[in-house]
């Protein structure tokens, strides 16, 4: 049963749901990827699933670029751009471990993957190609951009903060408070 403010989606996921990203522009359009190895995007007012993309493993995370455009990546170690228009994917790149988080920085213009092989890549959307590959401490489990700052969150209680305007050097390093595994940050939309 759902509430006033709620509703059900027709064709949801087999498995359990890892990322829902609704569209930039719209909250017409939703963007799930699961555990079932696939990325759906919904309309939402019309409660049909649009389309669905396959992976090979779980997906673990997928953003939107823009209003036509989603990235994703997973336990397949492969990174996917989809075009929602045409409906075709393409094979980005890869990790050398699962792919746990996508994220776009509309500031600099670019796609942001964190993996379990201790990386973070940058990759350009227009090419789309790999503009650059960041060495971190620990598997990386969350990210979040706000502006120029990339936010990262490792193993090992880890939070590194990065310009992505200037990889060269981490800004800050930080030892979580939490007393387990940060999962999840969220940077707040002033840049704190």
């Amino acid at each position: 049963m759902t509430g006033s403010n709620e509703f059900k989606l027709n064709q949801t996921p087999d498995d359990g749901i890892s990322s829902v990203k609704f569209s930039p522009n719209t909250s017409q359009f939703l963007l799930v990827s699961s555990w079932d190895t696939t990325v759906r995007l919904y309309d939402v007012p019309a409660n049909t699933m649009r389309l669905k993309y396959q992976h090979s493993g779980a997906v673990l995370d997928c953003a939107f670029y823009d209003p036509t455009h989603a990235w994703s990546g997973g336990l397949d170690q492969q990174l996917k751009m989809h075009d929602l228009n045409t409906d075709q994917e393409n094979l980005v790149g890869a990790h050398d471990a699962p792919i746990r988080c996508v994220e776009y920085c509309p500031e600099v213009n670019v796609m942001v993957t964190g993996s379990w092989d201790q990386t973070v890549k940058l990759w350009d959307p227009r090419t789309p190609c790999n503009a650059g590959t960041f060495s971190q401490p620990e598997k990386v489990y969350t990210l979040s951009v706000s502006g120029d700052r990339l936010i990262v969150g490792t193993a090992g209680r880890r939070v590194l903060v990065w310009d992505l305007r200037n990889m060269g050097y981490v800004q800050q390093r930080r030892e979580s408070s939490l007393k387990y595994q940060t999962r999840c940050i969220r940077a707040f939309p002033n840049k704190q």
